[in-house]
């Protein structure tokens, strides 16, 4: 008797949940955002959202690049930086499924030209020079590289030091790239048979993440010897603090060792004393070739055809510009391929040479006057 009550239960329970399996239907899904592609802002917020049309219910699911980010019914996207999304949803339940993909354009913040815009430099964000001779005097501290903003008529003059030492700053405006070259820099370099060039790397980049701050993705603007064999891509060097004045040392990933080597003009500590680290400092980058030699009994270091800063370069027509020109269609990401950018919002210049020179002349250290956007008559 037990027996056949228990048989008699397991059939009523399977009619039961056969009936209710058949009378389940597929999701049928209200979404709060009904397109497909779509454009939004950095930082700002995009609130997706699903619902039943019938009052049957199901099960969330959200996925931000392939990432599962949501199993609830909604779920709130802000882009941190600018870049192309994907978000899919799915909704089950026992009877089906029913998906929608959402493709998200965030495009780079912009800051647009405006009447009072200027065409040279207003901020300058970081400095941090590489030992050098004029490093902790006036053409060699923090508020001597305030000194290059404005009008280069009337700016000053700021020595980056040895490799790697460098320059950052901005416009009041995201410069624009045209067709041709974008952006001037202004040195101090010597032309003629005697020249005296100190080559200086151009580096930009992209607000992409819309604070306002140098912190993202940087790409070279390659010159004339960006492909040159004896040039050092992914090079680094790290500089030890005398602490004195004294010969500045260093290693390199190369396998090599030297000195920044001090003279009787400039006697006090070449490592800068304002750096956030006062034991050690490296610096990354491309390492040119160096260029340093003799006409007769004169020293010299000869400029690069193209694309590099304080130097009396013959394609840049320097002695007719007092400028170097650079072309935002050069830029390189860290791995050599080309990028399309159509505006930057960051310049950063490094010394690009690890030339001690003598106890003369002194190291071949960039300098950096000024710069304009080539974009604003």
């Amino acid at each position: 008797m037990k027996k056949s009550y228990l048989i008699l239960m397991l059939s009523i329970t399977t009619l039961i949940y056969s009936c209710k399996k058949d009378n389940e239907v597929a999701p049928d899904v209200n979404l709060f955002i009904k397109g497909e592609n779509m454009t939004s802002k950095v930082n700002t917020k995009i609130a997706f959202a699903a619902g039943t049309n019938n009052g049957v219910g199901f099960n969330h699911q959200w996925k931000l690049d392939g990432k599962i980010v949501s199993t609830a019914y909604n779920f709130d996207f802000t882009p941190a930086t600018a870049g192309t999304y994907v978000i899919e949803y799915t909704a089950s339940n026992s009877a089906g499924s029913f998906s929608h993909k959402y493709t998200v354009s965030v495009p780079v913040p912009v800051v647009a030209i405006g009447p009072n815009s200027t065409k040279f430099i207003t901020t300058v964000f970081d400095y941090l020079p590489g030992p050098g001779q004029f490093v902790n005097e006036s053409l060699g501290n923090l508020a001597g590289a305030q000194k290059i903003i404005g009008d280069v008529s009337q700016t000053g003059l700021v020595s980056l030091g040895g490799f790697g030492g460098y320059v950052i700053f901005g416009f009041d405006h995201s410069v624009v790239n045209n067709a041709g070259a974008d952006l001037a820099i202004y040195g101090n370099p010597i032309g003629g048979t005697t020249p005296w060039a100190e080559p200086g790397i151009v580096m930009v980049s992209q607000d992409v993440n819309g604070n306002g701050k140098p912190d993202d993705e940087w790409y070279e603007l390659a010159g004339s010897e960006y492909n040159n064999p004896l040039t050092i891509k992914n090079y680094e060097i790290t500089y030890t603090n005398p602490k004195g004045f004294a010969n500045v040392s260093w290693t390199d990933n190369q396998g090599n060792s030297g000195t920044y080597d001090v003279n009787n003009f400039h006697k006090h500590n070449y490592y800068p004393e304002f750096a956030p680290n006062q034991e050690k400092l490296t610096f990354k980058g491309t390492l040119l070739p160096s260029s340093w030699g003799k006409n007769g009994s004169i020293f010299i270091n000869s400029a690069f055809p193209w694309g590099y800063t304080d130097s009396w370069s013959a394609d840049d027509d320097y002695a007719t510009k007092r400028y170097n020109s650079f072309d935002l269609d050069w830029a390189v990401d860290k791995n050599g391929k080309k990028i399309a950018l159509n505006t930057i919002d960051f310049v950063k210049v490094y010394t690009g040479q690890r030339e001690k020179g003598n106890t003369l002349l002194g190291e071949i250290s960039t300098e950096v006057k000024g710069a304009m956007d080539l974009g604003i008559k």
